[in-house]
């Protein structure tokens, strides 16, 4: 094994130095490629800075961190799956997780994330942390910061760099001993040099401190005392000082977490958990109306007793317990009006969020909340942070027969409906942007089917347009993956080719009920339009070997299904939404005839390489 590690070395005669990814005190991160496997890992390079004894302590110090690491089973935590150790160098090799940090998403757009955002990605990280916390022993991650939560496409976020997480009692047994990052260390963290006693509420802090930069857009400051000496308190000024418009639940959660006394702070995560998640109710203007309610129910209730007590009694329990069914939510949120108030949100969602509340992670009130969302033929960002809000605090129930559907349905309403009207309908690449947004759930109802074999869980045609999705929106995410790892993308344009054409021709023959929503279609069309006319990706298709008659086969699909949508695309009640993605895709039918002559007949084009599908 070379002892310089750099792009194209191998680690162990296994895993291929790809590109760095991040760098450290002591440590360098890597992409690389198993040679073997041919997945993608991120292989952690450490070289302590020690020699003699406390080097080749250090060192197994960092391989028990690795052995530790490779006890976690949770979703939010990347898996150690390899450690390898060269004597002067330490490798450990874990799960790539794609996406960027809150960190660095923060630095990008120079503003803070919108309340309910944050407060989403806080009940992610109180997940995570309540399993770390109640492991035995607990573990106390000592280093929460937004550099270290990563976010997917899928919105979900992920933990990263446990370099200094410690097991409560054994952590004296493990360096190094850094002392966490200031400013969302606690106090007590920073004045024990890492020598502090390793404590939950540490935590507690760190993710109140990590919450309060990403809603406010201010990292803690440190306090100066007299003589400009540093100290180790921090500056936590009320959230709105700096945004009035933030909320005083929130506030008070954040301040609560933050107290610089742990004695003042919240007990476990668990006790943040639930503030966070009902902070609403924090607020004085809540509790005033909570003692009013309360006082004007004893009144009644008194004055009721006086007459009847038994009777009331049960024709109160009775309403309680038929108000609070799930049932009655269910039927009464089928008549309510769908049509948002002046708080955006319609009284049929209001009445469906309360039935996943009271439903035990039943599916059928998320399948009618989305036929809610799709009512006007659109999802807007403020409903898509509510769907993932209620999938982030509800236990849906995965092994509901119906399950499949549920995600079969929201990449159907993500691939239709989702931003729809950006940018006028859609330009350029924007529609396969979208369908982003869709694969992983069409990849889950995939997923989900496969795994129960022969319990038919979606129509096939469903599953099988689901599978065509998956690989249409992850086509770039794996033709970019190609370019790093050094090789022609022929097989991704055959994979996008294979999905793109089976889906159009499937809608093209269909009739009826076999049909797909007309959302469903029109961007489809849209899809197959762009592609018909990209000069890039109808190289890509020649390069693979699709012939030329296979395109304009393709072409003819996509102009007899667009024919079809006419009487949709143009009608008054969809052209609002629908009559900019119409334009779009006349524009690309235009040029895709003189674009695939350029791609099949120039001669620069033809010597493009080998492959190239010939008439």
């Amino acid at each position: 094994m070379a002892h310089a590690t750099g792009i194209g070395s191998m680690v162990d005669d296994k895993y291929q130095i790809i590109a760095p990814i991040g760098q450290g005190g002591m440590s360098r991160v890597w992409l690389a490629r198993d040679e073997r496997l041919q997945k993608l890992w991120a292989i952690k390079e450490i070289r302590p800075n020690e020699r003699g004894v406390r080097g080749a302590l250090l060192r197994q110090a960092l391989i028990d961190e690795a052995d530790f690491l490779k006890r976690l089973d949770h979703p939010a935590i990347p898996r150690v799956v390899d450690i390898v150790d060269t004597g002067k160098t330490t490798f450990v090799v874990m799960d790539y997780v794609e996406g960027r940090s809150l960190a660095e998403m923060l630095r990008a757009q120079r503003h803070p994330f919108g309340e309910r955002q944050v407060i989403s990605w806080g009940l992610q990280l109180c997940d995570v942390l309540s399993y770390l916390h109640n492991r035995k022993p607990p573990v106390v991650y000592r280093d929460m910061k937004p550099a270290n939560v990563m976010l997917r496409e899928d919105g979900t976020v992920r933990l990263v760099d446990f370099g200094i997480a410690v097991e409560v009692g054994l952590h004296n047994r493990r360096l190094p001993r850094r002392m966490g990052t200031p400013g969302y260390a606690p106090p007590e963290q920073l004045a024990g040099g890492g020598d502090a006693q390793a404590t939950c509420d540490m935590d507690v802090y760190a993710l109140g401190a990590t919450l309060y930069s990403l809603v406010t857009g201010h990292v803690p400051r440190r306090v100066k005392g007299r003589g400009r000496e540093d100290r180790t308190a921090f500056e936590m000024r009320p959230i709105r000082s700096w945004n009035p418009g933030l909320s005083e639940g929130l506030e008070r959660v954040l301040l609560r977490a933050t107290h610089p006394d742990p004695a003042e702070r919240y007990g476990s995560v668990e006790e943040m958990r639930f503030d966070l998640e009902h902070h609403e109710w924090l607020t004085d203007a809540w509790r005033s109306a909570q003692r009013h309610k309360v006082t004007v129910f004893r009144r009644w209730l008194v004055a009721s007793a006086l007459f009847c007590c038994v009777g009331v009694v049960g024709m109160l329990t009775g309403f309680t317990l038929r108000q609070a069914s799930y049932e009655e939510l269910v039927r009464s949120a089928a008549l309510a009006p769908r049509s948002a108030t002046d708080e955006g949100v319609s009284p049929a969602e209001r009445l469906y969020q309360r039935a996943i509340a009271v439903g035990t992670g039943r599916v059928e009130p998320f399948l009618r909340l989305l036929s809610v969302y799709e009512e006007d033929y659109r999802l807007s960002d403020e409903e898509d942070q509510r769907m993932r809000e209620l999938l982030s605090r509800s236990e849906i129930d995965e092994g509901d027969p119906r399950y499949a559907e549920f995600c079969y349905a929201m990449g159907v309403c993500y691939l239709s409906y989702f931003r729809i009207d950006y940018g006028g309908g859609s330009v350029g690449n924007s529609a396969l942007a979208s369908i982003e947004a869709a694969r992983p759930w069409f990849a889950r109802a995939v997923e989900v089917c496969e795994a129960h074999e022969g319990d038919v869980r979606l129509p096939s045609t469903d599953l099988q347009a689901a599978r065509s999705y998956e690989v249409i929106a992850g086509f770039y995410g794996r033709m970019t993956r190609a370019g790093i790892e050094g090789r022609p993308a022929t097989l991704e344009h055959k994979e996008l080719w294979d999905a793109l054409f089976t889906s159009v021709e499937s809608e093209a023959s269909a009739t009826g009920e076999d049909r797909s929503v007309e959302g469903v279609r029109a961007r489809l069309c849209q899809v197959a339009a762009e592609v018909v006319g990209s000069p890039s990706l109808l190289a890509g298709f020649a390069r693979a070997g699709v012939a030329e008659e296979e395109v304009r086969a393709l072409l003819d699909l996509t102009r007899a299904c667009v024919g079809d949508l006419g009487p949709f695309l143009q009608s008054a009640e969809h052209r609002r939404v629908y009559g900019p993605m119409a334009t779009q895709i006349e524009s690309c039918l235009d040029v895709a005839e003189r674009n695939i002559d350029n791609a099949y007949h120039n001669p620069v084009a033809l010597m493009g390489g080998e492959g190239v599908g010939q008439s």
